[in-house]
C-alpha cells in the first residue's frame, strides 16, 4: 500500500477513528492489527518472514534476559557465601572458594552463552535477508566472473519477491538484540509488543529505523485525541505527499527516459538527469519520512528525523550525518563501534603507532579500517549488486581522500589567504559536496557499473550543450508546463529548506498566523497536490524508491 495514495489516507482515517475510540489499553491493540493489516496488504504470502523474524528476536531477548538474571543469582548466592564464611559459620557454606575468581568466572561464562546467544540470532536473521533479497547476489557475481573467464553459468539465479521492509525490520531486530545483550534496554516478555515495534504501519517501508527505547515506551502508553497534533502532523504529511508526487515523480519520468536511453543524450542532459534523480530521491525519501512522521504525530508517537537539509553540507562527512541520519547511526553503532573496540582494530593502531610518526597518519589509518566495514555494509544494505557496493565505497573513498588531504588542503588555503568561514569558500564547498554527491547517484541509478561508465563517459567526453534543451523538451509525457511546476517546486523546497537551516519552523510560525491565512495556506497545499500531481498520461504512480531496499 503506497503512503501516497487515497486508499492509505483512508487507512490512516479508519485507523485513526479506532485508535481514539478504544479504551486507551488497547490502542496498543489496534496499532498491532492495523500494522499487520498494512503489511499483509502490501506484501502477501511473503508477510510470513515478519512473525518468523520475530520469534527470533523475541526469543533471543528472553535468553539474554535468563542469562543476566541467572548471573546476578549465582553472583547473590556467592555473596551470602562469602557473609557465612565471615561469620565463621565454615561448617555450613558447601562450596568455599576466592570469591573475586569465582565471580569472574561466572561473569565469563555468562558472556561466552551471551554471545552464542546474539551470534546464533543474528545469524538467523541474516539468513533471512540473505535468502530473500541477497539470493541472487552471489550466483550473479560467479557467474560474471566465469563469463569473464570463458566459462558457462555456473550457479542458477531465482526470481524471489523480497519481503517489504525486510531490510528496515531485520536490523531492527539486529539492533534489539544488541541492546538487550548490553543491558541498555529489558528484554520485552510481551511477543505481540515487540512485534508492534517491527511491523509498525508507518516505518515498514522506509524507516526510519527506530530503537526500542525509543519507540517501545512511547507505544504502550495511552495517548489522547489532540486537534493541535493532528493538524500538524497532517500539514507535514500533505507536504510529503506534494514532495512525493508534484517533484519527484514529475521528474522521476524525465530521469527514466534519459538513463533508459543514455547512450542518445549527450553529456548535458545527462548532467540534467543526474541533478534530477538526485532531487527525485531527496524529495521521495523525505516526503516519505514526512508522511510517517506526519502519521505517527497525529497518532502522538515522536518518530527520528532522518533528514536534516543534506544539501547545505560543507563535505561528504556533514552529507552523511544529515543524510538517511537513522541508517548512519545503526552503523555506527553496530558496526563501527564493534569494529573500533575489536582485537584486530586494537592491533592494527598498536603497529600504527610502533612504524608511524605522523600524528595526522596515526589517526586516519585505524579510522580508515574501521569506516571500511561501515561504507561496505551501507552500499550492500542498498541494494544486492556489486555497483551498490562501489556506490559504498565511493563515498568512502571521498571521506578517506579529504581527511587525507586535509592538511596539504589547509597549507593551500593558507598561501592563498582563503578562509574556510568566509562565505564564497563556504558556498564552493556546498556545491563541491552536492557535485560529488550528484556522481555518487549516478552510479546508484545505473543498471550496472558499464552503464555508469558509459554515462561518465558521455557526460565529459561528448557534453553536446547546444543539444541539451532540445533533447529535454523532445521527451515524450513531458512539456513546458511540466519544466515550469517542476522548477518552482524545487525552488519553494529550496525555500523550505532554508528557513528550516536558519531554525524557522514554519508549521509553528504558521499556526501563529490568523484563521484566514491559515486556511488559505492549507488549501493551496491541498489544491497543489490534487491539480499539479503528476498523475496519468506518461505518469506512472510508483512506489517509493527505498521501499525497495
Amino acid at each position: 500500500m503506497n503512503y501516497a495514495t487515497i486508499s492509505f489516507l483512508c487507512f490512516l482515517l479508519m485507523t485513526g477513528i479506532v485508535y481514539f475510540i478504544v479504551p486507551k489499553k488497547l490502542q496498543w491493540l489496534v496499532l498491532l492489527i492495523a500494522s499487520l493489516l498494512f503489511y499483509i496488504l502490501s506484501c502477501g504470502i511473503m508477510a510470513m518472514f515478519l512473525p518468523a523474524a520475530a520469534a527470533v528476536v523475541y526469543a533471543a531477548g528472553l535468553l539474554l534476559s535468563r542469562e543476566d538474571d541467572r548471573l546476578t543469582l549465582r553472583l547473590k548466592e556467592a555473596a551470602d557465601m562469602t557473609a557465612m564464611t565471615a561469620a565463621g559459620n565454615e561448617d555450613d557454606v558447601p562450596i568455599r572458594s576466592d570469591n573475586k575468581a569465582a565471580k569472574k568466572a561466572l561473569k565469563k561464562q555468562t558472556e561466552r552463552k551471551k554471545k552464542k546467544i546474539v551470534a546464533v540470532s543474528v545469524a538467523l536473521l541474516i539468513l533471512m535477508i540473505l535468502s530473500t533479497k541477497y539470493c541472487n547476489f552471489f550466483g550473479s557475481a560467479a557467474n560474471s566472473a566465469a563469463g569473464l573467464l570463458g566459462f558457462g553459468k555456473l550457479l542458477p539465479t531465482f526470481h524471489i519477491i523480497m519481503p517489504l521492509g525486510i531490510s528496515y525490520y531485520t536490523l531492527m531486530g539486529i539492533s534489539y538484540i544488541t541492546d538487550v545483550y548490553r543491558k541498555s534496554i529489558p528484554a520485552e516478555r510481551n511477543p505481540l509488543r515487540l512485534l508492534l515495534f517491527l511491523c509498525y504501519f508507518p516505518h515498514i517501508t522506509e524507516g526510519p529505523f527506530e530503537r526500542y527505547g525509543q519507540l517501545g515506551p512511547q507505544l504502550k502508553e495511552a495517548h489522547s485525541i489532540s486537534y493541535d497534533r493532528i493538524k500538524s502532523g497532517g500539514i507535514r504529511l500533505l507536504w510529503g505527499i506534494f514532495k512525493k508526487l508534484v517533484i519527484a515523480d514529475r521528474a522521476g519520468l524525465i530521469v527514466s527516459t534519459i538513463f533508459s536511453h543514455h547512450s542518445d543524450y549527450s553529456g548535458g542532459a545527462l548532467a540534467i538527469a543526474a541533478i534530477l534523480y538526485t532531487l527525485q530521491i531527496y524529495a521521495e525519501f523525505s516526503g516519505c519520512m514526512d508522511i510517517v512522521c506526519g502519521t505517527s504525530q497525529m497518532l502522538g508517537i515522536n518518530m527520528p528525523e532522518n533528514f536534516r537539509q543534506p544539501f547545505f553540507s560543507r563535505s561528504i562527512s556533514e552529507f552523511w550525518r544529515r543524510w538517511h541520519i537513522t541508517l548512519g547511526q545503526w552503523l555506527k553503532d553496530y558496526i563501527f563501534y564493534p569494529v573500533s573496540l575489536s582485537r584486530h582494530f586494537r592491533a592494527i593502531n598498536e603497529k600504527a603507532r610502533k612504524h608511524i610518526s605522523s600524528r595526522h597518519l596515526l589517526t586516519l589509518i585505524p579510522s580508515a579500517y574501521a569506516l571500511f566495514f561501515v561504507w561496505f555494509c551501507n552500499g550492500l544494505w542498498h541494494g544486492a549488486g556489486i555497483k551498490f557496493i562501489i556506490y559504498g565505497l565511493y563515498y568512502y573513498v571521498l571521506m578517506m581522500l579529504g581527511q587525507a588531504l586535509k592538511p596539504l588542503s589547509d597549507k593551500c588555503l593558507s598561501s592563498l589567504g582563503v578562509s574556510r568561514d568566509s562565505k564564497p569558500y563556504h558556498i564552493f564547498e556546498v556545491l563541491r559536496t552536492c557535485a560529488a554527491v550528484c556522481f555518487g547517484m549516478i552510479i546508484f541509478r545505473s543498471e550496472s557499473l558499464s552503464q555508469a561508465a558509459s554515462i561518465f563517459s558521455r557526460l565529459f567526453l561528448h557534453p553536446g550543450l547546444s543539444r541539451t534543451v532540445g533533447e529535454l523538451s523532445a521527451i515524450k509525457g513531458i512539456d513546458g508546463w511540466d519544466y515550469m511546476i517542476l522548477f518552482l517546486s524545487v525552488l519553494l523546497l529550496l525555500a523550505v529548506s532554508m528557513a528550516k537551516e536558519r531554525g524557522i519552523e514554519l508549521r509553528s510560525s504558521l499556526s501563529r498566523k490568523s484563521l484566514p491565512i491559515r486556511w488559505t495556506a492549507y488549501m493551496l497545499l491541498i489544491f497543489s497536490i490534487v491539480i499539479l500531481g503528476a498523475y496519468g498520461g506518461d505518469f506512472v504512480n510508483t512506489t517509493f524508491i527505498y521501499g525497495e531496499f
